[in-house]
């Protein structure tokens, strides 16, 4: 009897273990998104870093839930997760092209044609990313941790409207091919060291929520879990995007905006293969 019980379990873990391994080369979920798309030229010289693949953290995208396991490449001057670009151009390109020789800068000015109807921007000189030090991109300006802060009432004011300034637009042109050197390998190290530290941060756990209409969202790892719990049952059985956004604050969790709140109710339906993760991790697969 105890051995037929012994042969049932090995056998229920050998199954489990084939479905895992079956799941990890499963073709990756595919979300639309309206990040801007990396430049050609910038794929072409810079190609791509992919990390290792990993079953760890949690990934949304417009709301909708990305399962694992998860791969995080930098892709030209982007960030992906699992082939869907999270991220617009970490550093531009064109801070790349200034870092050659011979490269053409072309200054194109335009004249407005209407007044302004609110006081203008005070102007501020263009900066050179590739030669200021100060400058420094990490994984923290690609997120918003904390809740937006609301905003105060503006007063009114006297201000007269003044015509517009001319608009400039400078463009510049790399003539001939792309060559590396110590600045552009300075800037491609700082896409790098991002995409390293949003690895690290799911690897360890970490929840990601991305959108190009609203600042991306990053929880650790200890929270991530107490929330992910909870969220599927939140997901299931609130009406409207409205209901879900307060028993996700009621429970103590003022990490989401409204706007990703609604993205999320919009894909409640995700609720299923959360719950469905949340049991796995249950029972240690």
């Amino acid at each position: 009897m105890e051995k037929r019980k012994r042969n049932k379990i090995a056998a229920f873990a050998l199954a489990a273990a084939l479905i895992a391994c079956l799941g990890a080369f499963a073709e990756p979920l595919k979300v639309k998104n309206n990040f801007q798309k990396p430049p050609v030229a910038a794929l072409k010289a810079l190609k791509a870093a992919v990390g290792r693949p990993f079953s760890s953290g949690w990934v949304f995208i417009d709301g909708k839930y990305i399962p694992p396991p998860y791969k995080v490449e930098r892709y030209g001057t982007v960030l992906r997760i699992n082939g869907n670009q999270v991220t617009g151009e970490v550093i531009p390109w064109n801070e790349f092209v200034k870092t050659q020789d011979g490269v053409k800068v072309t200054k194109t000015e335009s004249a407005p044609d209407t007044l302004g109807d609110a006081a203008p921007a005070a102007s501020e000189p263009e900066e050179d990313l590739a030669d200021d030090d100060s400058w420094d991109s990490s994984l923290d300006d690609l997120f918003d941790d904390e809740p937006a802060a609301k905003k105060s009432t503006p007063k009114k004011s006297s201000y007269k409207p003044r015509p517009k300034k001319p608009t400039v637009q400078v463009t510049y042109t790399l003539e001939g091919d792309f060559v590396p050197n110590e600045k552009s390998a300075a800037l491609l190290k700082r896409i790098n060291d991002v995409r390293t530290k949003l690895d690290q941060h799911l690897r360890t756990g970490g929840f990601c929520a991305f959108s190009s209409r609203y600042s991306a969202t990053r929880i650790d790892g200890r929270v991530a879990k107490e929330i992910m719990k909870a969220l599927p049952d939140m997901m299931r059985t609130s009406p409207n995007s409205a209901a879900l956004g307060q028993a996700v604050r009621s429970s103590g969790y003022n990490y989401f905006s409204n706007a990703f709140i609604e993205d999320l109710f919009r894909n409640r339906v995700d609720y299923i293969p959360l719950e469905k993760r949340n049991k796995q991790s249950a029972v240690g697969f």
